[in-house]
């Protein structure tokens, strides 16, 4: 993972597995099979991790110095070290530009994509379970308790229109489509 900053690259280069375990990390030092179990809860059904790619994932971000080994009864334990924290509290800075890109990515998908990989692909939507690719449910847990109450109102505010302008786009399209049927 690049993050860009203007003409700068944010460094190291860290990927989703291994933000996934520097996030675990931010509170409190855990054990690797610890972070594995979390790991395999949260993305059920979509992907089991092995210990053959978290152990190295864990690795890289010591070599990087993000994180710490340490020795505690026999177990190896990792913390995150003041650079990681700084690194990881540096990410939601970039989330715009992280969105865009994964937004123009599927543009760019569909758009070259042929009719019939289109029309597999939206089959595909459609017979999936609609909570598995909720994008919405991702942001309402974002705004749970500790999130200040002004900062919701202003980012729901902002979820509703877009919603909204995307609702009269989406019927507007079954409009003229289903005329020509």
């Amino acid at each position: 993972m690049v993050i860009e900053l203007g003409p700068q690259t944010f460094k190291p280069r860290i990927s989703p597995i291994q933000l996934l375990l520097l996030v675990q990390l931010e509170n409190s030092p855990k054990y690797g099979y610890e972070m594995l179990k979390t790991i395999r809860e949260e993305l059920n059904g979509v992907w089991v991790p092995k210990t053959g790619t978290i152990y190295p994932a864990l690795k890289s971000l010591e070599k990087h110095k993000l994180i710490k080994k340490y020795d505690k009864d026999g177990v190896d334990f990792y913390k995150i070290t003041d650079e990681g924290l700084d690194w990881l509290l540096n990410v939601p800075v970039h989330q715009k530009q992280n969105m865009m890109f994964a937004v123009k990515y599927m543009t760019s998908i569909i758009k070259l994509s042929s009719p019939n990989l289109k029309k597999s692909a939206l089959t595909s939507i459609i017979e999936a379970d609609g909570e598995q690719i909720n994008f919405m449910n991702v942001i309402i847990k974002l705004l749970d308790d500790d999130v200040d109450k002004e900062l919701k109102i202003t980012f729901l505010k902002q979820i509703s229109k877009n919603f909204n302008n995307n609702l009269k786009k989406v019927n507007k399209i079954i409009e003229e489509i289903s005329e020509d049927i």
